[in-house]
């Protein structure tokens, strides 16, 4: 059986093989780190609002650097370069570094020992707090469970719903509804959105992450509903969000977003369910036999 880091590292290069320049840097730069401690994705997605998106060509999330190849295009689009990043670093409040692949080779050489420096430099920074890439305990419900939290600064995510699950105290075999109720904590439901366009459900995530609009089809919820919610014993007001995603090897993956309570006075503004987040952290349960 293949080891799994090796498979996901060989998988995170083989997606700039077509792309000479990013490859020769992508690959440098993982080669002269030389740290398999440190996790890299490639072809980071990062939503800029408004339906926009960009993909940042290497991407270090212990340390929340994105690093970026300049190529001979970016020359003549300087300005909008600009923007773009100034976009990215405005919403994930992350460190952007460029390597411009138009200079000569020793000094494309010395952008990369640049690079490489700072990543080192930032590891020995976060000392104790600085968590080692392991890919068995990432997508393991034990770590989270053994920290006593779950925060969204930590980039957590679950291969299976089960795995997120069984972070609250329960202890499923298997699990594949769109929801299940906290076993512990009241009024509370473990969700697994979609947050984009489905063939049943219209959800958005805002631009800040910071609100979920629920509809059904598109049809808009009448106040009268919204307020018939806030009297239905069964509706859960408090939902911990992980909401599906593609993950960087092109898997399913169920990311934690943050714990979000049933907002009503921006659920009649916008005729639809709106859910406003409350806190980027949650309370993690160990299962205790009955």
């Amino acid at each position: 059986m293949a080891d799994k880091k090796l498979t996901y590292i060989l998988k995170q290069l083989a997606k700039t093989n077509k792309k000479n320049y990013e490859n020769y840097v992508v690959t440098r730069i993982y080669n002269k780190l030389d740290d398999l401690e440190m996790k890299f994705i490639t072809q980071q997605y990062i939503s800029r609002g408004h339906g926009d998106y960009a993909l940042t060509d290497m991407y270090f999330p212990q340390i929340n650097l994105h690093v970026e190849v300049d190529e001979g295009q970016h020359k003549n689009n300087i300005e909008a370069d600009e923007i773009r990043e100034a976009d990215i670093i405005n919403i994930t409040n992350h460190t952007i570094m460029r390597v411009d692949v138009t200079k000569a080779i020793e000094e494309i050489h010395e952008q990369i020992e640049e690079v490489v420096e700072y990543i080192k430099t930032k590891k020995l920074e976060l000392e104790e707090s600085f968590t080692p890439w392991d890919i068995e305990k990432e997508y393991s419900s034990q770590t989270y469970i053994n920290k006593g939290y779950i925060d969204v600064k930590d980039n957590v995510a679950f291969l299976r719903i089960v795995d997120a699950c069984n972070c609250f105290g329960l202890n499923y075999k298997g699990w594949q509804r769109g929801g299940a109720k906290h076993p512990i904590e009241k009024d509370t439901l473990l969700w697994f959105p979609k947050l984009y366009v489905n063939d049943k459900y219209t959800n958005k995530l805002s631009d800040d992450g910071n609100m979920i609009f629920e509809s059904s089809n598109n049809k808009e919820v009448t106040k009268e509903e919204i307020i018939a919610q806030t009297n239905n014993p069964k509706f859960a007001n408090r939902r911990i969000v992980f909401a599906r995603i593609i993950g960087p090897l092109g898997d399913i993956m169920y990311r934690f977003k943050g714990e979000f309570r049933f907002a009503v006075e921006e659920s009649i503004n916008n005729k639809c369910i709106v859910w406003e987040k409350t806190s980027e952290r949650v309370k993690t349960y160990k299962y205790e036999k009955e």
